[in-house]
């Protein structure tokens, strides 16, 4: 599941690794634990060694919802946090057992503030990444949403909760459970 969301394809997080694996420590998250609570600022920032995060915010009517995923070998932060130093919008939690290595958000700062053509890209990329979400909420149905990340990620059945699924396609559990029963679910 390397790679899920397309900023990751998008930039070489090879400084990032480097730095995390140079100047980190190694910490352990058992399924469930929380990396950083909405709200607070964001003191650490990551690379995710084994396991796997989602990002989750709760609603208005206070119920958490699944916003985003990322897993081995990726990042573990928020950029736009990290460059502003406003608190998180999200909560980070791990949905597995995992280990990361980790670095105060300050190193991860003053790299991106020094690299300012890499600093670009990372706004250019995360700008990509959410408009096009926004449109395909709006071009795509909810079924072929799902075929979508299902093509894109077959093992995320394996390594997500249902409910995390549901969630993160903003739909019910019964509505993803009707689509895993449809004919051909999984192809396009």
């Amino acid at each position: 599941m390397e790679k899920f969301n397309a900023f990751e394809r998008d930039i070489d997080f090879a400084f990032w690794k480097e730095i995390c694996e140079n100047q980190g420590e190694l910490r352990h998250y058992r399924r469930g634990e929380y990396f950083e609570h909405s709200g607070e600022n964001l003191k650490n920032c990551g690379w995710i060694k084994s396991g796997g995060f989602k990002h989750a915010l709760t609603d208005s009517e206070g119920n958490l919802k699944t916003v985003g995923f990322v897993f081995r070998n990726a990042v573990l932060a928020n950029y736009s946090v990290i460059m502003s130093g406003d608190p998180m919008p999200t909560s980070i939690i791990a949905l597995e057992d995992s280990d990361v290595m980790v670095v105060p958000t300050k190193v991860i700062r003053e790299y991106l503030i020094c690299n300012s053509e890499l600093n670009l890209r990372f706004v250019q990329s995360l700008f990509s990444q959410a408009y096009g979400t926004i449109l395909d909420g709006y071009y795509y149905s909810p079924l072929k949403r799902y075929r979508q990340l299902v093509k894109r990620f077959p093992r995320i059945l394996e390594l997500v909760p249902l409910g995390e699924i549901a969630s993160y396609l903003n739909i019910s559990r019964r509505q993803l459970h009707r689509f895993r029963e449809t004919p051909d679910s999984q192809a396009d």
